[in-house]
């Protein structure tokens, strides 16, 4: 995830708490490693830095060189600089049986249900015909259309959460064809919103498009083709920091790296639109920063 939305003092403080455990450490042969190590100065970046101070940290630990205490408080340190999210804003995986309660989800337009077999479990939805003209501009504004006949499904959970985000999305299909939209949005009516559109057989096979008042914009889109539809469970996964930026991963690979600030403040729910073909939602999640 994006380290960046994390303010660095923290990471200040380990780095003088680990010259305190070097300086503390009897100079014997089993810790003199402690006057030779550099830090990260000649290689690796961050990661390495923080690796290096986690061996630091268990090595002062088994020569009992500062109080246990103090070193769990380090160790926590590099925790929540490693996993900066605090806040789970949304969990769902549907296995209660039900996508009515703890949290709520509405139904705004198509049918939906929940699937407990089959290549699509989950929460499913299946759209025989795509929207016609593929326009999805205006599905957004769905969250204020009566239940009916439509040709596309989209359900949402009104949920509060920050602008910096990490949202983890785990769905299944087997149709060669199709389009699955969803994201975070803002206001009553979802008008404004980032999403991420799977489209199963594009030349760009995942969207990162912002919405607002004056219509939908791609920022962001993978340099190829992305083949998801073949009965397994897949994760595509969207982080954005408090800068503006994003990135999206497909199963732990990153195929978007993009970044806006048009849409500023918190968000007001999360809003998933299948305009084409069978999906079933595995699992959501969303976390934010207080």
């Amino acid at each position: 995830m994006t380290r960046s939305i994390i303010t660095r003092w923290p990471l200040a403080a380990v780095l003088l708490a680990a010259a305190y455990i070097g300086a503390a450490v009897p100079a014997t042969a089993d810790t003199s490693r402690y006057s030779e190590w550099k830090g990260d100065q000649e290689s690796g970046g961050v990661d390495s830095l923080i690796e290096n101070l986690r061996g630091l940290i268990e090595e002062a630990d088994r020569a009992r060189a500062a109080d246990p205490m103090f070193l769990d408080d380090l160790r926590s340190v590099l925790d929540a600089f490693e996993n900066p999210w605090s806040v789970r804003a949304l969990y769902d995986d549907f296995r209660d049986g039900n996508f009515t309660a703890n949290p709520t989800w509405q139904i705004s337009a198509g049918q939906w249900k929940i699937d407990r077999s089959g290549a699509t479990q989950g929460l499913k939805s299946s759209v025989g015909a795509p929207l016609a003209g593929g326009n999805l501009n205006n599905l957004l504004g769905a969250l204020l259309q009566p239940q009916g006949a439509a040709q596309y499904a989209s359900i949402y959970t009104p949920v509060k959460f920050g602008n910096p985000f990490a949202m983890r999305f785990e769905f299944s299909s087997r149709d060669p064809k199709g389009r699955l939209d969803f994201g975070p949005y803002q206001g009553a009516a979802g008008n404004i919103a980032y999403r991420l559109a799977y489209i199963p057989g594009a030349a760009n096979g995942l969207l990162l498009q912002r919405v607002t008042a004056q219509g939908t914009t791609v920022i962001g889109q993978s340099p190829g083709p992305l083949n998801l539809s073949d009965g397994r469970a897949h994760v595509v996964e969207l982080t954005r920091d408090k800068a503006g930026r994003m990135e999206a991963l497909v199963d732990g690979n990153s195929v978007i790296s993009a970044q806006d600030t048009r849409i500023r403040g918190g968000f007001d729910g999360f809003l998933i639109i299948n305009s084409a073909g069978s999906f079933g939602v595995r699992s959501i999640s969303v976390d934010s920063v207080n």
